[in-house]
């Protein structure tokens, strides 16, 4: 019987890469975490760990745990071809994932639509957690892409510039980000030490271009997922209007372009606004996700979001 297997080599994590590319845009979840491990050693940041059958039959399924650094529950992101792959085969090798309970509270990021729907199905028979769970959905969106061959020229506000975040950012930066629940505070000290990330920030009061405050917030900021997508693109609500959001969603697909990361992000699909702005940066809209969390009956997300 066929078993899941962990890839950990260079030579097998980009063979799989390339091949999750041709399953794109459905596949982005896992192509993102394979060049995020790739180009940016993610392992010193989370100890993510890729599998796929073990099996003489390809098969495009791969799965890669943790999706993120918050404890209170398991995460994962899984890609499989659900016009090909046969349901049973793949609930079977699904369910070889190593320290895995599937009828524990599980975080499952960036679920193209197809494979939600079966989720859902595995979920309602049994075939993969108990009936007793139930699914939380926490972003109904839409995935969007830039091609960062073609980044729009712009330029800092005045009176302000750029930088990175900091760690000492993090308490603005989680102040205002209605996701923090998904990672921890050494999680993400982490992640804006060592991924991509922009922050924008006022200007001394000597008026110097290019002379950021050094214990001044930021008052616009993105940084870059352990997913390989943009995360909590922000601009404080009194410095709107300016262009901030502007500089800081392009500083950061210029910042992917030079490390040939692909530029993507996820909007709700409730929020007009946001889509309306990602078009106007010239993103494409690719496809329609979903994040989840599977609970137990009579729990909620309250119970395990911190």
């Amino acid at each position: 019987m066929a078993t899941l297997r962990q890839v950990s080599r260079d030579e097998e994590l980009e063979a799989l890469r390339d091949k999750m590319t041709q399953y794109l845009p459905f596949s982005a979840g896992i192509h993102g975490f394979i060049e995020v491990i790739l180009k940016c050693q993610l392992q010193q940041i989370l100890d993510v760990k890729v599998y796929i059958p073990d099996a003489p039959q390809p098969s495009s399924l791969a799965v890669v745990t943790p999706s993120s650094s918050q404890k209170n529950m398991q995460s994962v992101t899984i890609f499989w071809d659900t016009e090909n792959e046969d349901d049973e085969d793949v609930v079977r090798m699904l369910k070889t994932l190593p320290h895995w309970d599937w009828s524990a509270p599980t975080y499952f990021r960036v679920s193209p639509t197809a494979i939600y729907n079966k989720l859902q199905k595995y979920m309602k028979d049994g075939a993969l957690t108990t009936k007793q769970m139930w699914c939380y959905m926490a972003l109904d969106g839409h995935l969007f892409s830039l091609d960062n061959s073609k980044v729009p020229q712009f330029e800092i506000p005045e009176g302000f510039s750029i930088d990175s975040l900091r760690p000492e950012d993090l308490p603005t930066v989680v102040s205002e980000w209605k996701y923090k629940w998904t990672e921890t505070q050494a999680g993400l000290e982490s992640l804006v030490a060592k991924l991509p990330s922009v922050a924008i920030r006022r200007n001394q009061a000597n008026g110097k271009k290019d002379s950021a405050s050094q214990d001044s917030p930021p008052v616009s900021w993105s940084f870059l997922y352990h997913i390989g997508f943009l995360g909590n693109t922000f601009t404080v609500p009194e410095h709107r209007r300016r262009g901030l959001g502007t500089a800081v969603t392009l500083a950061m697909a210029e910042s992917l372009r030079q490390k040939k990361l692909p530029v993507r992000s996820i909007v709700d699909s409730s929020n007009g606004a946001s889509i309306t702005y990602h078009r106007k940066l010239g993103f494409e809209k690719l496809c329609d996700v979903k994040i989840i969390v599977t609970l137990p009956s009579g729990k909620t997300i309250d119970d395990y979001a911190e």
